[in-house]
Parts: structure tokens; sequence; C-alpha cells
């Protein structure tokens, strides 16, 4: 491992995230939304280059933000307003959040607050929209009507309930270990993780409602939205060191995939977006799957996910045939460093990945693309390794031959 990974790595190491509240896009990103006359959406992923390239079900999050926020009446209106060009948009992760799917974020909707503890109050903090469960989400992308009622309630009521319990942070990292000893991959499977943060939220509730009782105890993801901020917190702590490889941020928008490398802070590095591999039910037989989406891609790249496959033999029979070959070896040739407090390795390099021929694996949720259907199954996505050549090309490292 060259000096710079290795320098950019301890960064990473040296993160202990904590969830310490909750905000607002519009308080977090205040100047940025008044520049934008209030209508900003970010987005997973890269940018797009136009709003004609932004796939349907992304245009489908987009539009019922833009009815939620008041600024449309309908959908008809919502897409015709975005098409005029009256409503920015760009990517999440380039403002420190990370939003899964093909959701967006709009200024009156709620944020996750992570914070990096070790460096006490002025450590950094990274964010995540509320995971909205798995009825009325706009991560599916799907043109359902009950969205902007069930945000009211998400970045209201339950948003309020949360923001109330937090005298003291919660630690992620003992939580996720104990998620990851219960079964779960850290991104495909969480509902151990969802269930612990729900039951540690319970116990420093004084009451809590019932409405928020029935949402936690259906939202099997609840934790992933939390462990994006973690790990898109502890990337980017490995962020700004010079002739670094290491990657510090990854998403894919459903028409591009995307990486950034420590020695390259805030330059996306991208290919066309291929859709997941998985199965899909027979009822959806015949669908496509939009091209890889999400910021969730964050949590394989750190060493969950598609990275701990060896955590969750689930995760590896419902995947079966659709991993690449050599997928569990993939987290010994490519994590550079073991991850003390969570057994697990982390620190992927755009130079290892070059060196071994072998990208990592990104477990995604499969979003049929038309945005008619909504999630259709989940696969695995493995970007190609000439992405983490570019990378290593630009920033000026001899290239090593890729094996064959």
């Amino acid at each position: 491992m060259k000096d710079a990974d290795r320098n950019a790595g301890a960064g990473l190491l040296g993160v202990r995230p904590a969830w310490v509240g909750m905000t607002f896009l519009r308080d977090l990103l205040g100047a940025k939304v008044v520049a934008s006359d209030g209508q900003l959406l970010l987005h997973a992923g890269p940018a797009f280059n136009s709003w004609q390239t932004v796939p349907a079900p992304v245009r489908h999050s987009m539009a019922f933000a833009a009815i939620y926020e008041g600024w449309a009446p309908d959908i008809d209106a919502a897409m015709s307003l975005l098409g005029a060009g009256k409503v920015e948009f760009g990517p999440a992760q380039d403002h420190d959040i990370v939003v899964p799917l093909a959701g967006v974020v709009s200024p009156s909707m709620a944020l996750h607050v992570v914070q990096d503890l070790a460096d006490g109050e002025a450590g950094a903090k990274f964010h995540a929209v509320v995971n909205e469960g798995n009825v009325h989400a706009l991560r599916l992308g799907s043109l359902d009507p009950d969205l902007p009622d069930h945000h009211s309630w998400l970045n209201g009521a339950f948003t309020d309930w949360i923001a109330g319990l937090f005298e003291t942070p919660i630690d992620l990292a003992p939580l996720l270990q104990r998620s990851l000893e219960l079964g779960d991959d850290g991104h495909s499977n969480s509902t151990a993780g969802s269930r612990l943060l729900a039951d540690e939220l319970r116990a420093r509730a004084s009451t809590t409602p019932q409405r928020v009782t029935e949402f936690l105890q259906d939202s099997t993801a609840f934790a992933l939205n939390l462990w994006m901020a973690a790990a898109a917190l502890s990337l980017q702590a490995g962020a700004g060191v010079t002739g670094s490889t290491l990657i510090t941020r990854a998403g894919g928008n459903g028409v591009d995939f995307g990486i950034q490398v420590s020695g390259l802070p805030d330059r996306w590095f991208t290919v066309p977006a291929t859709p997941p591999i998985g199965d899909v039910p027979d009822v959806f037989s015949g669908l496509r799957a939009t091209g890889a989406i999400g910021d969730s891609a964050v949590v394989d790249v750190v060493g969950l996910g598609g990275a701990a496959l060896k955590w969750a033999p689930s995760s590896v029979e419902r995947l079966g045939s659709h991993l690449p070959d050599r997928a569990l070896e993939r987290p010994e040739l490519l994590l550079a460093e073991p991850h003390g407090p969570l057994g697990t390795r982390t620190a992927l390099t755009a130079e290892a990945v070059v060196r071994e021929g072998l990208a990592p694996i990104v477990l995604l949720g499969m979003i049929e693309s038309t945005g008619l259907e909504g999630r259709i199954g989940g696969g695995a996505y493995v970007p190609p390794v000439t992405l983490f050549q570019a990378a290593l090309s630009a920033i000026e490292i001899v290239p090593v031959a890729v094996r064959v």
C-alpha cells in the first residue's frame, strides 16, 4: 500500500460516527437554498447533464418533492416546472448528504446528522435523508399519490419525536457491529440494525406514539440511511491526501455511476450505469431495471454490503449465481485495512482494484426503469475496472497491468 493511501486510510479509520440529531435541508444549506429561490432538489450519484437525461424514476421523485414543497399542485404542473428549468438540482454528496436509490431531498425534508465524535464538538458531519419505510417512498421512483401526505408526517411529527431524544449522541459503531453479528450485511439486509436502532429510540422516549411504533416495526431498512451517513463520513475523512487513490465517494444516478478519490477531492469519475443483476419475481418478469442508482454504494465501498457477505449467508444465498467470481475473496484483496471496531475490512483504493483486476461488489435495489413499478428486486452491481483506471491515470500514478 502506498504511503499516500496509508495516510488517507488512517483518516478513515480514526472516525467515530455518532447520530447526534436532526436538521432540515433549508437549515443546513441556507444560502444555497436562498440562491435557488428556495427551489432546490438533491439526488443520488454524480450530476445529470440536463433534465432530458434524468431517468423516469428520479423525475417522479423530483415531481412529488415539488408537490410536497408547494411549488406545484399536481404531477403535470410539477413536470412542467422541472422541464422548464425552474428548479435547481444536483448531487447530494457534493453537499455532504446521502440519498438512497431514486430518492431526492428538498428544503423542507429532514436529515439525520451523523458526526465524528473522535474530534468532539468540532467533528465533521455527514447527513442522510430519513428512511421512508417500505410503502410510500420517494426512493422507489413510482407514481404514488400518497407521498406528499406521508412526507408531511415523516418530516413533521415523526422527526419532531426523534429530535427530542438526543440529550446524548447514539454511537453507531457498536450497533452496527451487533447487527453484523445478527446476520445483517449492512446494506441489502439491515433488519437487525433497524430493530436495534428502534429499540434505542424507544428506550430514550418517555412515550412513543402508536403510529411511530408501527412505522419503526415495519421499516426494516430504517438503519440503512444512518449506515450510509456513517460510511460517507468515514470515507470523507480520508479525502484530500495528495497522490492517494482511496475511494472517498461513490454512487449512481441511474444514468452514470461515479467515484471520487482522495487525491482529487470533488471530482467525479463516471461510467455509464448498467443495472444491478439479481432475481426478478415472476410478477415483474420482462421489466427492465434502471441503471445502478443510489448513494448507498458508499456502504459497500467502506467495507459493508457486498464487502461483508461473509457476515450474511442469507444475502449470499439470495443473490446466488448473480454474484461475480471470487465474491467472498474480494474484501481481502481490495480492502487494505482491518476495521477493528467492526471486525470488517476497509480502505478501498483504485490502485488495488486495477492491480487485482477486480472491482467491489455493490448491493443495490433494482428500480423499474419507467418509474411505474418501483422496486422489482435486489441485485449486485460491479462497476468496471476502467472506472478506477481513469482515476489512477488522472492522479498521475503509473497504472499497473490488469490481471487477465
